[in-house]
């Protein structure tokens, strides 16, 4: 037997002590140390001190025990095991027997010196020793218990069931955690000592204070579970959504997600404008799934997409033959598909003005009727509402209500276009290009030269054109990482270019021919720039110098950005 592990010898109840072929020792389990403690021995190096034998025969036949060597008072009976792989690694262990061990037991005034607290019951569960660091630890002198059976101890006093009767029960070394009155917690680790029969003759136990240690658990859990809320809260605005995730960088684009997540507690109507591609959809889906209603639907229509007729059918449904063509039993409408819910209006200021007065009334007065009913619903739906139109087209009451403008904007939120937010282009760009790349298998990478070109550029389709000029890139692709050339061709192909901040040129009024060419050179630079994105590229589109470009910047008669 090659005996090299530690943790099996620490769990042995018997004290072993194992040492080197000089006599040094390499290992001592609990028992053996308070056996050693008990004797006065406890600094002792080496095995010589204890084996007179050992030292002066080194014949593994001399050593093997049974035999008896004496430690302090008391010879106790041992056996020593011997391994050796090779003669310089030669190890010997020795086993104590306990029955030796516990014949020595009147060292009651030693006990109180040392600083864990020890018990010591006979094989009935009895208490025979208990020491005064245990009455330091729980305000009770357990001096006037010895005698007294635990059993009766752990009913009287309402305590849980102790490591010394868990030991005595599974007959092996048994820990248990015990909090007293005195707010002091022992963590008790009681090990069973036997005779030669196998009986148990002893449970000797020993606890240490670990209230500081479990406090620190307590603390480190409270930790944990805060963590994991903030975590919570953060994967309700990135993985609840899938796809649709909110990616943003931008101090503006934070804000709108603040008041969206807030918004999301109450059951206000929110207004979301902003213009085209900028994701008011996106903002209405985290209203909704941070609220109260996240376990109800969430019903989008996009107003602008319903022929005018069918309008009032389509939000409010229809009872049977209402009308030709009516479907027998009649239909829900757009409020019941959401009830409990949320029901997003796109382009809310696309729906005409008799409808605008329904809907207003359905949100005052919570209730409906279906086309060719006679009586109203209830409906408990939450009005999310969004237009790409400014707040000023809005309240000019030309073609959307202000009544109903009011109404629905109780929770106002505007989101800004991307060319006023460009701290969240290069996040956008990275999570399209990776999602791409996930959707089709490639691996494109995007030359950071073109950086500048993304971020200059004005996007007026905001983030769904980004999302699709980064799709267009990998199709182009024609190796793993795409840059100028790529970038151009995909302008290319778009059949006319989006204009500029300035409109496509065109004569309002007369002027002094040096004036309009100065703002045709404005117009013709910053366009270039912003397809380019560095001033060398725009004096090579625009066929000069770049000194040219220079010279009108630092003069002041040319801003690019």
């Amino acid at each position: 037997m090659i005996i090299q592990k530690e943790d099996f010898l620490k769990e042995l109840v018997n004290p072993v002590i194992l040492v080197d072929r000089e006599g040094k020792i390499l290992f001592m389990n609990d028992p053996a140390t308070l056996l050693l403690s008990i004797a006065g021995l406890q600094s002792i190096r080496s095995m010589a001190d204890i084996d007179p034998l050992f030292g002066k025969q080194e014949s593994p036949d001399i050593l093997r025990g049974p035999r008896k060597i004496s430690i302090g008072k008391i010879a106790r009976r041992i056996r020593v095991f011997t391994d050796s792989i090779a003669e310089r690694e030669k190890v010997y262990l020795y086993l104590f027997d306990t029955a030796d061990v516990l014949k020595w037991m009147d060292f009651e005034n030693f006990l109180d010196y040392i600083d864990v607290a020890v018990a010591i019951t006979d094989h009935n569960g009895v208490l025979e020793q208990l020491n005064e660091t245990l009455s330091k630890y729980i305000g009770v002198d357990v001096k006037e218990w010895v005698g007294l059976n635990l059993h009766d101890l752990v009913k009287e006093h309402a305590l849980t069931d102790s490591a010394s009767l868990k030991a005595l029960r599974a007959k092996k070394p048994m820990q248990t955690n015990v909090t007293y009155g005195t707010g002091i917690t022992l963590q008790w680790h009681s090990s069973p000592f036997f005779d030669h029969s196998g009986k148990i003759q002893k449970v000797i136990s020993t606890g240490r204070d670990v209230t500081r240690i479990i406090q620190l658990e307590s603390d480190l859990s409270s930790s944990e579970t805060l963590k994991d809320q903030y975590y919570k809260q953060l994967n309700t605005l990135e993985v609840l959504l899938g796809r649709d995730r909110i990616v943003y960088s931008s101090d503006q684009m934070k804000c709108v997600v603040q008041v969206a997540v807030k918004a999301g507690k109450f059951d206000s109507p929110v207004l979301i404008w902003g213009e085209s591609g900028v994701g008011k959809e996106i903002i209405a889906k985290v209203i909704h799934q941070t609220g109260s209603r996240s376990a109800g639907p969430f019903i989008g229509v996009n107003c602008s997409a319903i022929p005018s007729e069918l309008l009032e059918s389509e939000f409010f449904g229809y009872e049977e033959g209402s009308f030709t063509g009516a479907k027998k039993g009649g239909r829900k409408g757009l409020f019941d598909e959401a009830e409990k819910g949320t029901l997003f209006l796109d382009e809310v200021s696309e729906l005409p003005l008799g409808m605008q007065s329904k809907l207003l009334r359905v949100i005052q007065e919570n209730e409906y009727m279906r086309v060719g009913a006679n009586k109203t619903i209830a409906t408990d739906v939450r009005i999310i509402a969004s237009s790409n139109l400014s707040r000023e087209q809005l309240l000019d009451g030309t073609n959307f209500r202000r009544d109903l403008f009011y109404r629905l904007s109780v929770i106002p939120i505007h989101i800004p276009p991307l060319r006023e937010r460009r701290d969240d282009i290069l996040p956008l760009i990275r999570f399209f290009l990776k999602s791409l790349n996930l959707k089709y298998g490639s691996k494109i990478r995007i030359d950071n030269s073109l950086i500048p070109r993304f971020y200059n550029y004005e996007w007026p389709g905001n983030v769904r054109e980004l999302k699709n000029f980064i799709e267009r890139l990998l199709v182009v692709a024609n190796s793993e990482e795409v840059g100028d050339t790529e970038y151009d061709l995909v302008t290319q192909l778009e059949i006319k270019k989006s204009p500029g901040p300035d409109g496509d040129i065109a004569i309002s009024r007369l002027m002094p021919l040096k004036q309009a060419i100065d703002k045709v050179e404005e117009i013709l630079f910053k366009r270039a720039y912003q397809e380019s994105g560095s001033i060398e590229k725009t004096a090579e589109l625009l066929g000069i110098n770049s000194s040219t470009i220079y010279r009108k910047i630092k003069k002041g008669q040319v801003q690019l950005k």
